[in-house]
């Protein structure tokens, strides 16, 4: 059997297609995970240094210059560096 592809895109009927159906969320997020407005600029880390835990929070709201504001702890497998 022989198709002529010419003829049948010819007679072909495109339906039209929802591009919001498209994009829609396939899972729903867990109530309450968005019901706060997130801030990539605050986090909250738990390390632990020898034998004490440090809770280390960030709070930024991106306007302001870090200079001089941040000190920085530097975490790998072996330990911390200030």
């Amino acid at each position: 059997m022989i198709i002529d592809f010419d003829e049948y895109f010819k007679s072909y009927v495109y339906e039209p297609i929802d591009l919001c159906a498209c994009y829609e969320p396939m899972v729903f997020p867990p109530a309450g995970l968005w019901d706060e407005p997130q801030n990539p600029f605050c986090d909250i880390v738990e390390r632990k240094i020898g034998n004490t835990w440090y809770i280390v929070k960030t709070e930024c709201d991106g306007n302001e210059t870090l200079a001089n504001k941040v000190k920085r702890l530097i975490f790998s497998e072996n330990g911390s560096i200030s």
